[in-house]
């Protein structure tokens, strides 16, 4: 059993990890993101030019995840062939996508927040934090939040241990949790296509919230040790 949801793991890790954004790509569309906000405000501080990417960079993100959540539940539309579609394929594609989505957003939070991090950390940080955000909201860690002192430092100790591991691991259980999840897809007559979206963009809405604090705080910490 322990096998199974190892090779499980590991199977999503990669299909995930193939298809989601680099950091490369990341700081190409925060450059262009800059660029948009400067020539909207051009007398504004770099302060507020980076909380309006920041907020762009959620909103856009979110956005997508809740059309992914609404399209992967729509053969739930036609009962019997069409619920068991969305069970098996539908979740399925579901997990992968809003995994997706949800790291390509912590990504651009990153270089965006703190576009010196190397492009090695930006992409562990992302995947540390965007996986356990959402598991966060789900409810299923223990006490420590992950934007908090407590929280950076779990991930700073992270990145200096077995980081493919952990990632793995969390891979593991928001599988496992969005698996759970996808039940709600499965409700006929496209009652789904509502649950789906909707849940979406609140998770996503809250990982986006959760990784800006985190980086902010992580770029305070960095600060004070200097």
């Amino acid at each position: 059993m322990t096998q199974v949801k190892e090779e499980s793991s590991s199977s999503l890790m990669k299909m995930v990890e193939a298809i989601a954004i680099s950091p490369q790509d990341a700081r190409e569309l925060v450059t262009q993101y800059e660029s948009q906000a400067r020539k909207s405000a051009p007398s504004a501080s770099d302060e507020k030019i980076q909380d309006a990417v920041v907020d762009k960079i959620i909103s856009r993100y979110s956005k997508l995840a809740a059309t992914s959540g609404a399209a992967t539940a729509l053969p739930g539309v036609i009962p019997g062939i069409g619920t068991a579609v969305s069970a098996v394929g539908g979740g399925l594609a579901d997990i992968s996508v809003c995994m997706k989505l949800q790291i390509d957003m912590t990504m651009c939070l990153a270089v965006a927040i703190n576009g010196n991090m190397s492009n090695e950390d930006a992409k562990h940080m992302s995947y540390i934090i965007a996986l356990y955000g959402s598991l966060e909201q789900m409810g299923s860690t223990g006490a420590t939040r992950i934007a908090s002192k407590a929280g950076v430092r779990m991930v700073q100790q992270y990145l200096k241990g077995p980081t493919l591991q952990i990632i793995k691991e969390l891979f593991a259980k928001i599988g496992i949790s969005f698996t759970q999840k996808a039940a709600a897809k499965v409700i006929p007559f496209g009652i789904g296509v509502i649950i789906g979206g909707t849940a979406n963009y609140a998770l996503t809405t809250y990982v986006g919230k959760t990784a800006r604090d985190a980086f902010r705080l992580n770029l305070k910490e960095e600060a004070a040790t200097e």
